[in-house]
């Protein structure tokens, strides 16, 4: 069957519909949630560019990305025919694209190794990287500076594995400074889910957010 596409009205906001070759229940289940996600995901943002409050807009910005991000832990189940398991590296990859195509172009690059995981922790996961990679992209550079975020992905020698995600900017300050502190919290919500350890570490320059689940 070929792919499809729909595009809401006039907005020039498109939407990826997977193709709907059942296969399994499990598989039908994850086809029908990542479209309706990618749909609420894109209803948000066509919400968003008719909001003049900057403010609200910028809230509604990071509500669609954190949709986004659970959508594609059930689309990459979905095109892997799994249930219950999430090849990490290629979702960090997709959702890598995802963000960066969302940041006018500015760079992710994704360095990972061959890492699978449940799910419900992929979706965490996801949730993570999002915020690291956005929080990035606002406060890492100036405006029209150039600079890339970084996402590496390593399997540990005694279990488990570690996500880093790094920028070459201005600092961590920059972040404390302006940001609200709601991404600060989810992110260590969404580490004691997967019982795992963050810290923040000064990179000089920029900063670098080490993940570690599992194993040491």
């Amino acid at each position: 069957m070929l792919d499809m596409a729909n595009t809401v009205a006039d907005t020039g906001t498109t939407i990826e519909i997977l193709p709907a070759a059942r296969v399994s229940d499990a598989d039908e289940m994850n086809h029908r949630i990542a479209n309706s996600l990618q749909l609420l995901s894109a209803m948000v943002s066509v919400e968003a560019r008719g909001i003049a409050d900057p403010v609200a807009q910028a809230a509604l910005d990071v509500t669609q990305r954190r949709i986004a991000a659970v959508a594609s832990v059930h689309r990459q189940l979905y095109q892997a025919h799994e249930s219950t398991s999430v090849d990490l590296r290629a979702y960090l990859e997709s959702l890598a694209a995802d963000l960066q195509a969302g940041a006018t172009g500015r760079p992710v690059l994704v360095d990972a190794a061959a890492v699978s995981v449940r799910s419900e922790d992929a979706t965490a996961i996801g949730i993570i990287v999002s915020e690291l990679v956005t929080n990035a992209f606002k406060y890492a550079y100036a405006p029209g500076a150039p600079g890339n975020v970084r996402v590496m992905l390593r399997s540990l020698p005694l279990g488990g594995y570690m996500i880093e995600v790094s920028d070459r900017g201005r600092g961590r300050v920059a972040e404390v400074i302006q940001g609200s502190g709601f991404g600060s919290r989810l992110i260590e919500l969404m580490a004691a889910r997967l019982g795992a350890e963050g810290s923040y570490r000064d990179a000089q320059p920029g900063t670098r957010f080490l993940l570690f689940v599992g194993g040491r």
